[in-house]
């Protein structure tokens, strides 16, 4: 059965939320938090088990990196047969979540994304689904990135295609369109695993420029 990894690097992170994204930590087989700044350290408290044991590994980096080498490094060090990458201020539904890793820990080698659509915005605003879109289409991917950022992947699809590029603009739509350019195969769920605050931290493809270069942005995948 395969094992899930959650991946959350963290940067001045709001303790009270990121405690909030680690309350369904006890639903995956190991959980690595890559700390990147001392406030974040001095404050956090490791999770507990209902054994009394840590949830956790923690990764601590002092010198200011960025978020590509952040999730790179935490991943290579993790053991799990998929991946799971998320923000430290969103927080998941328990149950999809549930069934989405019951999912993923049966699958064998036939996918190796399993995607699903989230709910964006806020507590004010409300929230809306977003990413509900089970053909996962290459041209339509060139023209926005409907696949949200956190989605379980296999963690041999990510080192076939190199990790999160640092020099590429939208790091994760990159990634996901270097998965999508080399025919590995998108299981979708129907309904949304997690919640994602718009307007507080934003994922990697969001936090970039709006405007960019196409055609050079296409040059990096082979």
């Amino acid at each position: 059965m395969n094992k899930i990894s959650l991946i959350i690097p963290c940067y001045q992170s709001d303790i009270n939320l990121l405690n909030q994204a680690l309350e369904c930590s006890d639903l995956f087989d190991e959980v690595i938090v890559h700390i990147n700044d001392k406030v974040t350290a001095k404050k956090f408290e490791m999770p507990k088990s209902k054994l009394g044991q840590d949830l956790c590994k923690i990764i601590w980096w002092e010198e200011r990196i960025s978020v590509q080498d952040a999730l790179n490094g935490a991943i290579y060090y993790a053991s799990g047969d998929f991946i799971l990458p998320f923000t430290d201020d969103d927080f998941f539904h328990r149950k999809n979540l549930q069934y989405a890793i019951d999912f993923a820990k049966k699958s064998l080698n036939l996918y190796d994304v399993i995607h699903y659509p989230i709910w964006s915005g806020n507590d004010v605003n409300g929230w809306k689904k977003w990413g509900d879109d089970s053909n996962i289409n290459y041209n339509k991917l060139l023209e926005e990135n409907y696949i949200p950022f956190s989605c379980m992947y296999r963690k041999d699809a990510w080192l076939r295609v190199g990790g999160y590029k640092n020099n590429m603009p939208f790091s994760d739509w990159f990634f996901w369109l270097e998965m999508v350019a080399k025919r590995y195969q998108f299981y979708y769920l129907d309904n949304p695993v997690y919640y994602h605050r718009e307007g507080h931290k934003e994922t990697l493809s969001q936090k970039e420029s709006k405007t960019f270069n196409k055609e050079e942005f296409l040059k990096g995948i082979k």
